[in-house]
């Protein structure tokens, strides 16, 4: 499946630091993608973003243990993103970098 449009809409949310919307997006996408046996290990992808989007709401909202248990998941899937041979990994890598910068910005 390529879903660039999708990643590409989530790139525009993110970097508007719209993190909710972005995490919706991706668990509408994760939850597609894990039905079908050919893209379950993508899903895994979206679920690390799923997780990584909403970790930085969270800690704006000042629930710190929270956010860190859900970037924990982010981070047990992050690998995947360098490993995965698909269509869509140039968004993914995108998505990993401003995840990065946006917690960088809001997570000292």
């Amino acid at each position: 499946m390529n879903i660039n449009l999708e990643l590409e809409q989530i790139i525009l949310l993110l970097n508007q630091n719209k993190f909710v919307e972005a995490h919706d997006v991706f668990e509408e996408l994760w939850r597609d993608y894990k039905k079908d046996e050919s893209t379950r290990e993508e899903s895994f992808i979206l679920k690390a973003f799923v997780n990584g989007s909403v970790s930085i709401e969270l800690y704006k909202m000042q629930r710190f243990e929270h956010s860190l248990n859900v970037w924990n998941t982010y981070k047990k899937y992050e690998y995947l993103i360098d490993e995965i041979d698909s269509l869509n990994k140039k968004n993914y890598q995108e998505i990993k970098e401003i995840i990065y910068e946006k917690r960088e910005k809001y997570i000292k």
